[in-house]
């Protein structure tokens, strides 16, 4: 896979769709992504609209106020004006930035950006506790985070990808992607947003996964290497702990915090980290974690191992298995 390396001298663009309800994790993301990276960053963050765009102008001032790193805050009629000339006639593409905020962290990016930009797409519910840099972005393809269960839902979406013929690549979760503008062809793109019942599946951020997936196996690329990217996972120990009385914050102790460039800390965790943070028992290692790393190449999801997961998960339903572990 081509890489382009990117003069420390150049500012990493790094784009983050943002709600104000999410401030008090992503404060917390945004200071340790600008504070803790050894290469400058010119971030910006797609509000949902103009009052919100004040709220957060007004929320991180003080992270850009000093250093090489900026922050932009771009409303999303702002991004809407600017579709219609940069994907003339895609109306997929146009349902995406009007559906779900999550989708948008597909199509918003692209619009703002030319051919041969970098974007670099994350979530809020980051938390970089060491000084780290982004993986050079490739020349062509995508790379992703990765996790062990998929998060493709709902079931009908993703049935629906599979009778398009689509390839879903397993394991993707999307804290952190990284791209070139141009890696991505729009009209497929188009093609695919075009072929979902979007409209049905409004409600569903997980739609976005289920694109990302078809965009790894469509376009190519690597995941990010999740022993330095990582993605918390709600596993059964953590499940059990937490239904037995364990704090959840506590939960946090399991995971390596002083070799990771970067954590996704998704679901409940996000909330955790804030109050680990306020009791003293979460704190930033600064290790030097700058080294670049390589993850794995991306694994197909065939329709018939989905169907077979499908049908574990019906099973354990119908024992109770999730009912047991539901607390966190």
């Amino acid at each position: 896979m081509p890489m382009n390396a990117i003069s420390a001298a150049k500012k990493r663009r790094v784009f983050m769709l943002l709600s104000s309800r999410a401030l008090p994790y992503a404060k917390l993301c945004i200071r340790t992504m600008l504070a803790n990276s050894d290469e400058p960053i010119a971030l910006r963050l797609v509000a949902d609209d103009n009052q919100e765009k004040s709220v957060l102008q007004a929320e991180t001032a003080e992270f850009s106020a000093s250093g090489e790193n900026t922050i932009e805050v771009i409303a999303k009629d702002e991004v809407s004006d600017r579709l219609t000339d940069r994907f003339p006639g895609l109306a997929g593409l146009r349902a995406l930035h009007e559906g779900h905020p999550c989708w948008r962290k597909i199509i918003d990016p692209l619009v703002l950006s030319e051919e041969n930009d970098e974007a670099i797409v994350t979530d809020p519910d980051l938390f970089f506790p060491n000084s780290y840099t982004f993986e050079a972005t490739p020349a062509e393809g995508v790379m992703v985070m990765r996790q062990g269960p998929n998060c493709l839902f709902p079931p009908a979406a993703v049935r629906e990808a599979f009778e398009l013929g689509v390839r879903l690549a397993n394991h993707v979760d999307i804290g952190v992607a990284q791209l070139r503008a141009g890696a991505v062809d729009p009209e497929w793109l188009d093609w695919l947003a075009s072929g979902l019942d979007l409209d049905a599946y409004r409600p569903f951020m997980h739609i976005e996964a289920i694109l990302w997936s078809a965009m790894a196996m469509r376009f190519g690329g690597r995941h990010l290497d999740p022993k330095v990217w990582r993605c918390w996972e709600r596993g059964k120990f953590k499940r059990l702990a937490i239904a037995a009385g364990l704090p959840g914050r506590w939960t946090l102790r399991l995971e390596p915090l002083d070799s990771v460039k970067c954590i996704h800390v998704s679901g409940p965790s996000k909330w955790w980290v804030t109050e680990a943070i306020a009791f003293g028992e979460l704190k930033e290692f600064h290790n030097d974690c700058r080294a670049p790393s390589v993850g794995s190449a991306y694994v197909e999801l065939t329709r018939a191992e989905y169907e077979r997961e499908q049908r574990l998960k019906t099973r354990f339903e119908k024992l109770g298995l999730y009912r047991l572990t539901r607390s966190g």
